[in-house]
């Protein structure tokens, strides 16, 4: 199994650089929108983590909500996705986040993960400003749907 996580390729150019992707799911109920912080991350963030080469990016997106809460979703729609490059150490990164529209199956409720510091529903149109980058432009766009 291979993951997308600073995996190594070429830019357009032949230099060598670096590619995440990664996938998660925008659970939006109530005008609230379900966010996680873990790891060392201190921004929140959606549930969700990097591609595997043995799913689809929608598997990946469930998979990665149920582990870190425990949570059946379905998917809807295309995705919206995020695009940004890095640099660390001299190498450049490039950076693809793709954003699913998804609903909680059963009545589920969340459930923190080990690695998972937080949770929260926050509203979509109060959120702080300790929120990652990427969430504000995907809440917008995905409300919407």
């Amino acid at each position: 199994m291979v993951e997308f996580y600073k995996y190594l390729c070429l830019t357009p150019d032949g230099e060598p650089a670096r590619i995440t992707i990664a996938t998660g799911p925008v659970i939006i109920k109530n005008k609230k929108v379900l966010v996680v912080k873990h790891g060392d991350d201190a921004g929140w963030k959606f549930p969700g983590g990097r591609l595997r080469d043995d799913c689809s990016a929608q598997e990946n997106a469930k998979r990665e909500v149920k582990e870190e809460l425990g949570l059946d979703v379905s998917i809807e729609g295309e995705p919206f996705v995020v695009t940004f490059t890095r640099e660390k150490d001299g190498v450049q990164e490039y950076v693809i986040l793709m954003h699913y529209r998804a609903t909680i199956l059963n009545g589920g409720r969340p459930k923190k993960a080990r690695d998972v510091r937080e949770v929260a529903w926050l509203p979509i149109n109060e959120l702080p400003d300790d929120c990652m980058p990427n969430i504000k432009p995907a809440v917008r766009a995905l409300s919407e749907i």
